[in-house]
């Protein structure tokens, strides 16, 4: 029974991962003939000059120093644009019962709901679905589920690097709050309180350090991401004065690293690309949700504890 469900968990994710693959490739392969198209067209045309060369060299300069567009933000006018030929590809003019989905996001689209905000929300099952696998099937502990999609979600707001220094502030202030209060006779609240102090420090100090390495992004950051990855440290103080410094460390790098997944798959273009084209996609969320609901088998986790004891009970 159990080999069973695994066989059909197995089978739903490398059907997913075929699906994507498929539009991806597809993707892929129409940038590469844009691609031949112009570079056939550029061969047959006149000898590159040195002042051609000059312009290449300032417009990937250019490329190379823009800032990245905050994906958590409305689409500026060129971005619409690129949305709107990307929409092209598959027009759906009428709905139906395999693309009622598809036509309502393209509706939605042309009457100014931002195409970012449409992938974030389609986004959040996918990665709620891999945060029920992780728990499920491997076995590996981590915070509330609704924790990992929003910290994805800062990391995508503040970016990556700004996001890990001020989440490393924040995981270090839950330290030492708990360090310094583990010892404290006062109640659980008033201690709770208490470290929002040492967090509040911390994070000025984080946001003031990358201020001093010059990221951008915090110049124009505002108070919402920084409450969220103050939440995550909020969490991590309520686990560590519940659990044991190993169980902390191992339920906060678990979080952080699905964390860094769901902001993978966020700022992956081929990722936003299928979803807008094709979100029935996420509809895959709801047979592998049922079956990990099915799943009574034991965990990797637990597999890889108790190896050591087949062993024994062989001998």
């Amino acid at each position: 029974m159990q080999k069973k469900y695994v066989v059909r968990l197995l089978a739903v994710f490398i059907f997913a991962l075929t699906a994507f693959g498929l539009v991806s490739a597809a993707t892929a392969q129409e940038t590469l003939n844009d691609e031949a198209t112009t570079s056939t067209s550029t061969a047959t045309s006149s000898q590159v000059t040195s002042t051609d060369i000059d312009r290449g060299n300032s417009l990937l300069e250019a490329l190379t120093t823009a800032p990245k567009q905050d994906l958590t933000k409305p689409e500026e006018e060129p971005k619409k644009t690129e949305i709107q030929t990307l929409l092209e590809k598959r027009p759906v003019k009428d709905p139906g019962v395999f693309n009622f989905l598809a036509y309502w996001v393209q509706k939605a689209i042309s009457l100014g709901i931002p195409a970012n905000t449409i992938v974030l929300i389609f986004l959040i099952p996918v990665i709620a679905t891999l945060i029920a696998f992780v728990r499920v099937v491997i076995g590996l502990p981590s915070l509330e589920m609704l924790v990992p999609i929003v910290l994805a979600f800062a990391f995508v707001a503040v970016g990556i690097t700004a996001g890990l220094i001020i989440l490393s502030a924040v995981v270090l202030a839950s330290f030492v709050s708990r360090t310094l209060l583990r010892s404290v006779p006062i109640m659980y609240f008033p201690k709770r309180s208490l470290s929002h102090l040492f967090l509040a420090v911390f994070v000025f100090a984080a946001l003031t350090l990358a201020i001093i390495l010059e990221l951008e992004t915090i110049r124009d950051l505002s108070i919402f991401p920084v409450l969220i990855l103050t939440l995550l440290g909020d969490s991590i103080v309520s686990v560590q004065l519940r659990k044991t410094v190993r169980e902390t460390i191992l339920i906060t790098s678990v979080t952080i690293g699905l964390a860094l997944i769901g902001y993978l798959l966020a700022t992956s273009s081929s990722v936003r690309e299928t979803i807008i084209l094709w979100p029935e996609i996420i509809l895959l969320t709801v047979p592998v949700n049922f079956m990990l609901g099915r799943y009574f088998g034991l965990r990797l986790a637990e597999v890889l504890r108790f190896r050591t004891l087949e062993s024994y009970a062989s001998e």
